[in-house]
């Protein structure tokens, strides 16, 4: 089966993004050109609903999105007092799509009700985490009944952090996790069939696999006498054992996330590393069951790395239950959806001039699959969503109940444009009809006429 991608939707968030891209290429751009460009970091969609999309932008704005027309419906910048300060990663709660959480370098993670009026361009926190240490927030995620978060941190001193936060407990972490990474933490995910179940992933090339309802034998206990001046330092740096498997990718880790199928019972993690490397584990055994190296060469001769069309990972997930789909882009903007080694899809193919403009000018930061659309987002500033159709424009339904209203409004135009033909046809004069019909008026004036001759005769 051939596919294509057709673009549905596009929305420009940077108006100087394609005299980047220009200035780029031409070796002219200087760095107040790059101050001034905005650029997509992140997709993330609402989790209740399919309704929104929160982009995280470079210029620290949460831009919320209605995910069918792109239109922006809300616009705010959560962390107003520093300007220096950096929001690394943000997402919807599970059971709420009018919460939303993220973290920063400044070691909060802080939580937004969209549904306040905004003073300014500023929108407070509901709810506000943080640590006594000075710790980066890299990454968070919230689990499915919204009761737990989990946080990510940088290396300090000594080895990275994971956190977990528990809502309830007035902005006090619940765990905290010393000997998972050595290593920045670049990604943290809870599954998303069970509440407990968490993974993380870092620079020192491992991932690693929790569980929240694993008994530890080595909770951190607080002593009953409050008034014993001797602290237990032990205790204080003790983890709970609650770490179910390591799993090793021997690079440093990019990107981690769940694959599962309900229909097929399959349970997986993929991890994509900085040296551009794919790899997916059973989560039941624990094996390799698809993994993918990176296959750039150096040109000889070639030693500016801007020349180079790199070719890079930037997504996994399950398109329908017995089809895994693997996001492949390069630095020029283009990408294709591969399903192992085969291509099967490419967003230049077999698309118009017209269209052909619709697409990426850089690379895509992220992405997000609902079950019917494709949504990217890149270093251009452009959001895109697009749609698998195939050779007769036919789009590829994988939900086997919605279908798409761009087909049916095309069908519902040829059916219109076939009436009004058929209506002229039947309004417009036919030559043949007319010569029938004068050929008729002689025949029976003429036979009148005789007629007319023969009963003169007779009398």
């Amino acid at each position: 089966m051939s596919l294509n991608l057709e673009c549905q939707e596009w929305i420009n968030t940077n108006k100087s993004a394609r005299l980047i891209k220009t200035l780029k290429k031409s070796k002219q751009i200087t760095n107040n050109d790059l101050a001034s460009s905005v650029y997509l970091l992140q997709i993330a969609p609402s989790r209740c609903s399919q309704s929104k999309l929160a982009c995280l932008m470079s210029n620290q704005f949460v831009n919320i999105f209605d995910q069918n027309s792109l239109k922006s419906i809300h616009k705010f910048k959560g962390f107003d007092k520093s300007p220096t300060t950096t929001i690394t990663e943000i997402g919807f709660y599970s059971k709420n799509d009018d919460l939303i959480f993220g973290c920063s370098d400044n070691g909060s993670l802080r939580c937004w009700d969209l549904r306040q009026s905004l003073s300014g361009e500023n929108l407070d926190e509901c709810i506000n985490f943080k640590t006594d240490e000075e710790r980066e927030f890299l990454t968070a995620d919230i689990n499915r009944e919204d009761n737990y978060f989990i946080v990510g941190t940088n290396k300090n001193i000594d080895n990275a952090l994971v956190y977990i936060f528990d809502i309830r407990m007035n902005g006090k972490y619940l765990h905290k996790l010393t000997e998972s990474h050595s290593s920045d933490v670049t990604q943290v995910n809870f599954h998303p069939n069970t509440g407990t179940k968490f993974c993380s992933g870092s620079l020192d090339g491992l991932v690693c696999l929790y569980d929240l309802e694993q008994e530890p034998d080595n909770t951190l206990k607080i002593p009953l006498d409050r008034n014993n001046d001797e602290e237990d330092e032990t205790d204080s740096d003790e983890d709970p054992d609650l770490m179910d498997q390591v799993l090793n990718a021997d690079s440093s880790i990019q990107k981690i996330g769940f694959l599962s199928s309900k229909c097929l019972e399959i349970d997986q993690i993929y991890a994509i590393t900085y040296t551009n490397d794919l790899i997916v584990w059973d989560l039941q055994s624990h094996d390799v069951v698809y993994q993918v190296k990176n296959s750039n060469k150096e040109v000889l001769g070639q030693n500016d790395s801007e020349d180079q069309e790199d070719e890079y990972f930037f997504d996994c997930f399950y398109m329908r239950p017995d089809f895994m789909a693997i996001c492949k882009g390069n630095k020029s903007g283009e990408f294709k959806l591969l399903n192992g080694n085969d291509v099967l899809c490419d967003s230049l193919c077999d698309l118009n001039e017209a269209s052909s403009k619709r697409m990426h000018r850089d690379v895509i930061r992220s992405s997000y699959w609902n079950g019917q659309n494709l949504y990217t987002a890149g270093e251009d500033g452009f959001l895109f969503k697009w749609k698998l159709i195939d050779k007769n424009t036919k789009s590829i339904d994988f939900d086997d109940k919605t279908k798409s209203n761009k087909r049916d409004l095309n069908e519902d135009m040829e059916s219109d444009d076939e009436d009004n033909h058929f209506r002229a046809q039947s309004k417009r004069p036919n030559k043949n009809n007319n010569r029938k019909r004068s050929f008729s008026i002689v025949i029976f004036i003429w036979s009148f006429a005789l007629s007319s001759k023969m009963i003169v005769f007779i009398i």
